[in-house]
């Protein structure tokens, strides 16, 4: 992957965790920057699977999770969901992931999300969203509350 790319995609889950409530999310924010990724020529699927992560080495718990993946590489914009439900340890959890998976998390694909079953986004919502994600390069980011996230724009309702 390549500087560019990277950053690209970095770019783009900090645009989803800065704008959307990404509380029980995870179809809805793999599918948006799939379809994102794809008015770029990128062609980064959502996937479903599973997510452990290991607080020791005698304990893990696994979640049902959607996610993306480029050329190998998970892409993941709404992993923070469970830190915010997992007080005891959100600690472990980082709030986004493009490329390097930290040691204590593994990711288990289970299957492509088909553009069928994907709520699909209107081209002008699309379109928009990168040119919000091209003009406003560098997004921060930052830790967040479950109220903070609360506030943020509900994705159903943006398509």
């Amino acid at each position: 992957m390549s500087i560019s790319e990277k950053t690209f995609l970095e770019n783009v889950c900090k645009y989803c965790i800065n704008k959307y409530t990404i509380s029980n999310n995870g179809p809805l924010i793999a599918s948006l920057i799939c379809q994102i990724c794809k008015h770029e020529d990128m062609d980064v699927p959502a996937m479903q699977g599973i997510l452990r992560i290991y607080i020791n080495e005698h304990y893990s718990r696994s979640f049902a999770h959607c996610f993306n993946i480029y050329r190998g590489i998970i892409v993941d914009a709404s992993l923070y969901q469970y830190a915010l439900v997992n007080k005891p340890i959100e600690n472990l959890f980082p709030i986004y992931i493009v490329d390097t998976t930290p040691p204590h998390i593994e990711y288990t694909i289970y299957n492509e999300i088909k553009k069928d079953f994907q709520i699909k986004f209107s081209d002008k919502f699309l379109e928009n969203a990168l040119k919000s994600i091209k003009e406003n390069d560098p997004y921060s980011t930052k830790r967040f509350t479950l109220l903070e996230d609360s506030k943020k724009e509900e994705l159903f309702f943006c398509r």
